[in-house]
């Protein structure tokens, strides 16, 4: 007797899969049996998004051929989604679907590789209705060549795609508004929205479409927006929005975003959980707008040129800044880029019991000022996961850098650390100290003076560490390569390796390299990156003037 499995198993089984990322398992799945091939198929295109192939495996040192065979797989993903939205397919691939990414479509497009017999076949019937092109002239002689005109392919394709994929709720990429209005009526269950251009935004057609026959809509991101009064078309756009609606906002560049459009987003201070703002310089003084959104628990906040310091220049918004972010009780990642003055803003945050920090990433900040900020991190050990400190450590005496050693000592739970630290002012000694209790270290990335065997003993040690960079300049031997090999285990399984600066002088011959190679790959599946930190074949002082 043949015993079979539900269907509701099946489907959960299917699922685990993907959430692995195991699609090749899935593939397989979708082949042994007509059973397994509807539960494999809906979790294998419902998490298309995340296939190695996409971006033709964004894998810039592989051979020609490697890349060509890719972007011919990439294609062919594109190709059976699109042919399942006309009726061609076994099976209804579009209607898994969940995330419709033409950023990924459109660089599939305008890969070098996306050309003659790929392309031929990518258009062939019955995606030949999609094959649209215009002429280009070239130079002064106004001859012209012919190309893919992509914003007319992306808008027939999507056009046809969002009336067979009910299911979507994300859609990104170089939208126009008329497409917008034309397929929100078809997205019922769309909620997030990713635009390379803003532009649509200031289409009143698009906030009636959206606010009318989106009611999950709760995320945007923006990546660039060039217009007059951006501020005012922003903060316009977020006032359609269902209040008490938006969980996630991110602009990734300076889209204008400034006292209209933070006053705008308090409509929505209990629904906003993630916060991701890059500003300028003039909309740095209105950050304290914000303070009604105390409901985060991601925050990220840019300064586009890092020159203002608000301890110094803006104190009232400096601290105004430290009222709100004290509120922020379910905060849990924070990060700050290029804003001076950012260390000095967190540190009281860290004081306070409330607040349980998982993530922090500083940088542009100066250590040696920033005392309090160091040892106020002890405070938050018992949460925090993950730390990245980037600054300038010119004028750090002994007692700053013991400090820092000893927070860092303490911060045991750590899963990711990255020192990024210019000029690099910690021996073996402060990293043998540092690394000895990181039991739980999965990613480490430091810099230091002349790191040598005793850092790499060390990091051997570390039965979690998947990923490590040694980016000081390092002094590795051989032996101590291979002893720190021989000390992985199975929770190092695919240990990635980087030794960014070698010193020139005791480098590794290729042949102790293959052989460090060879060891690590069998041990653990790792590799090893290893670079020098200049050419020792090129003088240190090649093209000075006598």
């Amino acid at each position: 007797m043949v015993v079979t499995l539900p269907d509701d198993i099946l489907h959960l089984l299917c699922e685990e899969l993907a959430s692995q990322a195991q699609f090749d398992a899935l593939f397989s799945c979708a082949c042994s049996s007509r059973a397994l091939a509807v539960p494999a198929l809906t979790n294998l295109y419902r998490f298309h998004h995340l296939a190695p192939v996409r971006g033709g495996g964004e894998d810039e040192g592989a051979a020609l051929a490697t890349k060509q065979l890719m972007v011919q797989k990439w294609s062919i993903l594109w190709r059976s989604i699109i042919a399942s939205s006309v009726g061609v397919t076994l099976f209804p691939y579009c209607r898994y679907i969940k995330t419709l990414d033409f950023r990924d479509l459109e660089n599939l497009l305008d890969d070098d590789s996306f050309k003659g017999r790929v392309l031929k076949q990518f258009f062939s019937d019955p995606l030949s209705r999609f094959h649209r092109t215009v002429d280009t002239p070239v130079g002064p002689s106004g001859r012209k060549y012919v190309r893919l005109h992509n914003v007319a392919v992306l808008d027939a394709i999507g056009e046809v795609l969002t009336q067979h994929a009910p299911m979507l709720e994300t859609v990104s990429g170089r939208l126009v508004s008329h497409a917008l209005v034309r397929w929100a009526p078809r997205l019922p269950h769309l909620q997030n929205v990713e635009l390379y251009d803003g532009g649509p935004l200031e289409d009143e057609l698009v906030h009636a479409a959206i606010a009318q026959h989106c009611p999950q809509f709760n995320s945007l991101s923006i990546y660039m927006w060039v217009a007059e009064e951006r501020d005012h078309k922003f903060a316009t756009f977020i006032g359609t929005i269902r209040p008490q609606s938006l969980a996630m906002v991110e602009t990734i560049r300076d889209i204008g975003a400034s006292a209209e459009t933070f006053l705008a987003l308090n409509a929505h201070s209990r629904s906003l959980k993630d916060l991701r703002l890059c500003v300028s310089t003039d909309a740095l003084e209105h950050l304290a707008l914000l303070k009604g959104c105390t409901a985060l628990e991601s925050l990220r906040i840019e300064d586009t040129s890092g020159t203002t310091n608000l301890e110094k220049t803006q104190h009232d918004v400096f601290l105004e800044m430290i009222d709100w972010l004290r509120n922020c009780e379910n905060l849990q990642r924070l990060s700050f880029t290029r804003l001076q003055s950012s260390a000095a803003i967190v540190a009281p945050l860290l004081l306070e019991d409330r607040v349980k920090l998982r993530k922090i990433e500083i940088d542009n900040y100066l250590p040696k000022d920033n005392q309090l900020f160091h040892q106020a991190l002890v405070n938050q050990r018992s949460t925090l996961r993950f730390l990245s400190l980037s600054g300038d450590t010119e004028g750090m005496t002994r007692d700053d850098v013991d400090i820092l050693v000893d927070t860092l000592r303490q911060l045991a739970e750590l899963r990711v650390l990255k020192l990024l630290l210019v000029q690099e002012i910690l021996h073996d000694d402060h990293l043998v100290v540092i690394l000895s209790g990181h039991k739980s270290l999965e990613e480490l990335y430091i810099t230091g003076l002349e790191i040598g065997d005793r850092v790499l003993e060390c990091t051997g040690n570390l039965p979690n560490l998947k990923s490590v960079a040694f980016s000081g300049i390092s002094q590795f031997t051989t032996n101590a390569l291979l002893d720190f090999v021989a000390c992985l285990g199975p929770g190092n399984q695919g240990m990635r390796v980087m030794v960014d600066m070698a010193d020139p002088d005791t480098l590794l011959t290729e042949e102790e390299l293959g052989l460090v190679r060879e060891s690590l790959w069998k041990k653990v599946e790792g590799t090893l990156e290893y670079t020098p930190y200049r050419d020792p074949n090129v003088s240190e002082f090649e093209g000075d003037s006598d």
